[in-house]
């Protein structure tokens, strides 16, 4: 009797066995990969057709935000940029009609301005815009690291069908105060706007009738003499940042009142590189940085998903 043990493995060609596995593996990734070439494909079809479905904020795959440093009050908008062409040359011809869909965490409100989802990118501007605002009701309070989120989704419904989608996610960072950038590309500066919803102030040295460390209103503020005053603040806020890529605006009001400079220097010149100043309680401020490369586009929290400028709160 031949007792000679066959092994599996002995008796399949190495060729097969690889040819299963690699089956195997188109197997699995089939799905995505088919989905990803079928998108590809029906949007080479469509740009054929002279059919261009676009938003700068949202995207096929879908487009992810995480907008940190939000003071947690009051409302935040959002405004979606629509449009209908792939540059200045390839533009539709068609008027594109669509429609809007939304939704928010329960423990906010969410609004699109005008209310009218069902909306039509022109041909003859090949552009559109709404704009989709989330409140905080009153009663409601955030802790710093609490988030809350807004889906949006666009859909084409003429003369072809295509779905934009969007995610955003706000994260409180300190309760009340919150900053953004404004920017372009090619412009040759930006503005940091700082907003503070803080109804009150502190007192940072003993003043008459008041301890450091002790809060009042905006009433019992503006009844203190010009020296007490100069001894409480609503907040301190702090820009730090690199005098590499951008550089403070001198003549802005935020650096004539500045109550902390500090400099490097670069090349044997001293540069400013970070300035603290005191914000008004209800209030925002405006500061101007002129960049040093013109093509960025610095803007936040929307387009990045971190500041250029540093901005801390005290």
């Amino acid at each position: 009797m031949n007792n000679k043990k066959i092994k599996i493995t002995d008796s399949i060609p190495k060729n097969r066995i690889f040819l299963v596995c690699l089956l195997l593996i188109l197997f699995l990734i089939g799905s995505s990969f088919g989905r990803y070439v079928y998108q590809g494909l029906r949007n080479f079809y469509l740009q054929t057709k002279r059919f261009y479905f676009n938003s700068d904020k949202l995207t096929e795959s879908g487009a992810i935000f995480r907008i940190e440093n939000w003071s947690g009050v009051g409302s935040y908008s959002v405004t979606f940029n629509m449009n209908s062409f792939d540059n200045n040359m390839l533009v539709s011809d068609d008027n594109i009609d669509y429609t809007i869909e939304y939704s928010c965490s329960e423990e906010i409100t969410c609004n699109l301005v005008d209310s009218n989802t069902t909306r039509q990118i022109p041909s003859s501007t090949n552009t559109d815009t709404f704009t989709i605002i989330m409140s905080v009701p009153t009663n409601t309070v955030f802790n710093r690291g609490d988030s809350v989120t807004l889906n949006v989704k666009t859909t084409s419904t003429s003369p072809y069908a295509k779905e934009l989608t969007g995610r955003f996610t706000l994260v409180v960072g300190h309760y009340g105060l919150s900053h953004e950038i404004e920017d372009s590309a090619n412009s040759p500066y930006l503005n940091v706007r700082i907003t503070n919803t803080l109804d009150y102030y502190t007192v940072n040295q003993n003043i008459t009738g008041h301890n450091a460390g002790t809060q009042i209103s905006i009433e019992d503020y503006l009844a203190l003499s010009n020296t007490d005053k100069e001894k409480c603040s609503s907040s301190i806020i702090t820009l730090t940042y690199n005098p590499q890529v951008v550089l403070l605006d001198m003549t802005s009001e935020a650096y004539q009142e500045a109550v902390n400079i500090t400099t490097q220097v670069i090349n044997g010149y001293n540069y400013v590189n970070s300035i603290s100043f005191k914000i008004d309680a209800l209030s925002s401020k405006m500061i101007k940085f002129y960049k040093i490369d013109t093509t960025q586009n610095y803007t936040y929290p929307i387009v990045n998903n971190s500041s250029i400028i540093g901005v801390s709160y005290s």
